[in-house]
This record gives C-alpha cells, sequence and structure tokens, in this order.
C-alpha cells in the first residue's frame, strides 16, 4: 500500500474478484479451493494470494468447523473486507444489495424443505448474515400483500436495526411455518437459531446497511393479491 492507495498486481486482482464471486455464490466465506478453480490455480497457490490479500487488509480469514463436525480442527475460508470491495469499485451498500439478491436467487431455485436443508448444511461453511436474509426474504415472497405490508412497518419504526430485523424473521416465520411440522418445521426453528446467533457477531454498521437493503429489496418483491373475504350470509 502506497500513501494511502492498494496498488494490486494482475494476479491478486483476479485472486481478489474470484473471492468475491465465490463469496457471492456461496452466501459466506469461502474457502480457498474455491477461489482456485475458476483461477485455474492450485489450492495453495490460491491460499498463499489470498494471505497476502490479508496481510494488505484486502480479505479477511474466516474460521468455523466442518458440516457435522464441533470439535477439532477449525476450517478457514475467506471474505473480501470494505478495503477490498471499494478496490474493486464497489460501494459497501451496493454488495450488501447484491449479496441479499443473489441469496435470494438462490434459495428460490429449491423447493421448501430443500432450501431449508441447504441454510443449515451451509451455515457451518461461514454463512453471513445476508445470506441468511436472503433465506427468509425468499420465505417473504409468497406472503399476502398485508402482511408485506406489515413487514415493512416493522422495518421503518423499529428503533435499531437489530431489532427491525429480528421482528422480520419471526414475522415471516409465524407466516411460513404455521401448520408446518415434520422436517421444514425443524428446519425452519432451527434457521430462527442459527440466524439470531449470526445476527449477534455481526457489527452494528453492517447489521444497518443490510436492514436498508432488506427495506428496499422487500418493496421490490412482485405483488402477491390478498385471499378474497368471503361474503357473510
Amino acid at each position: 500500500m502506497i500513501l494511502g492507495r492498494f496498488r494490486l498486481t494482475a494476479r491478486r486482482r483476479q485472486c481478489l474478484l474470484a473471492l468475491r464471486d465465490a463469496v457471492a455464490a456461496g452466501g459466506g466465506a469461502a474457502h480457498y479451493s474455491a477461489v482456485a478453480e475458476p483461477l485455474g490455480i492450485s489450492s495453495w497457490t490460491a491460499y498463499d494470494l489470498l494471505r497476502e490479500l490479508e496481510r494488505d487488509g484486502l480479505a479477511a480469514a474466516v474460521y468455523s468447523h466442518r458440516p457435522g463436525v464441533a470439535v477439532g480442527r477449525a476450517q478457514v475460508g475467506f471474505l473480501p473486507t470494505e478495503a477490498g470491495r471499494r478496490v474493486l469499485g464497489e460501494t459497501v451498500a451496493g454488495a450488501e444489495d447484491r449479496a441479499l439478491q443473489r441469496a435470494r436467487a438462490g434459495f428460490a431455485r429449491l423447493g421448501p424443505v430443500a432450501a431449508a436443508r441447504a441454510v443449515l448444511e451451509w451455515r457451518p461453511r461461514g454463512l453471513d448474515l445476508a445470506g441468511h436474509l436472503g433465506f427468509w426474504l425468499h420465505q417473504a415472497d409468497g406472503l399476502s400483500g398485508r402482511t408485506r405490508e406489515r413487514l415493512q412497518q416493522l422495518l421503518r419504526n423499529a428503533p435499531e436495526a437489530a431489532t427491525a430485523l429480528s421482528m422480520f424473521v419471526a414475522t415471516v416465520y409465524g407466516a411460513v411455518g404455521a401448520g408446518r411440522d415434520g422436517e421444514l418445521a425443524e428446519a425452519l426453528t432451527a434457521e430462527v437459531s442459527a440466524f439470531q446467533a449470526r445476527l449477534a457477531r455481526t457489527t452494528a454498521a453492517r447489521r444497518q446497511r443490510l436492514l436498508r437493503s432488506l427495506t428496499g429489496a422487500l418493496e421490490s418483491l412482485s405483488p402477491v393479491p390478498d385471499a378474497p373475504v368471503s361474503d357473510r350470509a
């Protein structure tokens, strides 16, 4: 870094771009093998490049256990930092918008049970708050217009971002989880707990950015007509 400006080699820039894309595709921290594949380099070369980016403050390492493994050595994943996104010409707010919409689109391609399974399988690999919110935004897709209006009011009127995001998830869960049983009900309940745990570990600044992104995304959903009210006899 020279006089506060990052000077990237072409190879490091390609690595940072591949990391950004891998994080967007997976909804959370990316393993170095996911960065290596599109670049056509070995996993260890990708690991070394990512560590170089980390030393420059352009990437951050995140440690978590593999799915189904609660103890032992943690697996490392990487995320672009805000400085890294700026180097790539992204605004932080724009990156949050895209992360939320990509996560929503990814879950939309799956069925209800498969989507709930997926969010739980990705969680141990570092699914971040945008990924969790993308799941619940997808769940809100089929809600009635009245329910969506209530969600928008919650997001606008809550005293702080953490409260707004918690109330959004709780309300969507109550709407889509009512009457559910079996595997889907268990998966939705587990995802609420996973979301709350991730929310507690997310900075206040990022909660606020994601609240703005979520509010805009909710308003842009295609309208769903309310169920007709039958006439009383």
